[in-house]
């Protein structure tokens, strides 16, 4: 292998280590602010009232949407009029749905959150992934992150589980990877799919399945056994259900059956790639 070959994989390497801990530092900075989040939100209630966190939201799209079109008029010089159209749409969504939310206003706060978080992912990934897959395996790390930030806020006092927040955080993910994929159109994501790309999107789909799972399965009943053992973790038995889900053993043969199905079909997929 020649030196500059070499080199130039040493810097590549560097720079996806590099993209990788800005995931994990920007996830944990989301896992250690759930403590004092609700603090935060009191204080802003007072201070501003509810409306503050839904115009607060707006104006976040509205100035990355001014952003966005200071760089492909005047530094891309794109003239692609379905990519300003692209554009305008999921800062619309983004909008639409933070009025949506307006009853739980603070919530809005997660489509951008859970966006950037998304950016973050997809930059990492894209050192490696350069296929459509990049934009699914993206949601679907965003949605298990999303999915532990829920857990960790069901362990937390005065906090609770809520799949309606785990689709929220997830939807600020695809509506931002909708935007790099219709809008920006990045030139680096338009290889032919690989393997690799393949078999990495099927692992993130059967962990986000399994976790899916647990969560269900989460039930009082559950949450009553695994206490009893672990008496350390009696405390849990006060807080409120995850799940009332009852038809745990028919979920997790769906569940079974689902994963079966994903890895039969991607095994033919994967001999048809070379």
């Amino acid at each position: 292998m020649s030196e500059t070959k070499a080199t130039n994989i040493k810097i590549f390497e560097n720079w996806n280590r590099k993209a990788w801990l800005w995931v994990l530092l920007y996830a944990f900075l989301i896992f250690f602010t759930i403590p004092v989040s609700r603090k935060i939100q009191g204080f802003i209630y007072n201070l501003f009232g509810r409306e503050f966190f839904t115009y607060s939201v707006i104006f976040v799209v509205i100035c990355g949407l001014a952003v966005f079109l200071y760089f492909f008029i005047f530094k891309l010089k794109i003239k692609n009029i379905s990519q300003y159209v692209w554009i305008f749409i999921c800062a619309g969504l983004y909008i639409y749905f933070t009025i949506q939310l307006r009853r739980f206003p603070e919530e809005a706060t997660h489509l951008i959150e859970y966006g950037l978080l998304s950016y973050f992912v997809f930059k990492a990934l894209s050192h490696r992934i350069q296929d459509w897959t990049v934009y699914i395996t993206t949601i679907l790390i965003v949605s298990f992150i999303g999915t532990i930030d829920e857990g960790i806020q069901w362990m937390t006092p005065k906090r609770y589980w809520d799949f309606r927040d785990v689709g929220i955080n997830m939807l600020g993910g695809v509506i931002l990877q909708l935007t790099i994929w219709k809008g920006i159109k990045p030139d680096v994501i338009s290889r032919p799919l690989k393997k690799l790309s393949v078999k990495i999107l099927i692992i993130v789909f059967s962990i986000d399945l399994i976790v899916l799972g647990l969560c269900l399965s989460n039930t009082p009943q559950a949450v009553n056994r695994y206490t009893a053992v672990f008496q350390s973790l009696s405390w849990l038995r006060a807080e409120e259900p995850m799940s009332k889900f009852a038809f745990l053993k028919t979920m997790w043969v769906l569940i079974l059956i689902s994963l079966i199905t994903i890895w039969v079909l991607s095994a033919r997929w994967l001999k048809r790639l070379k």
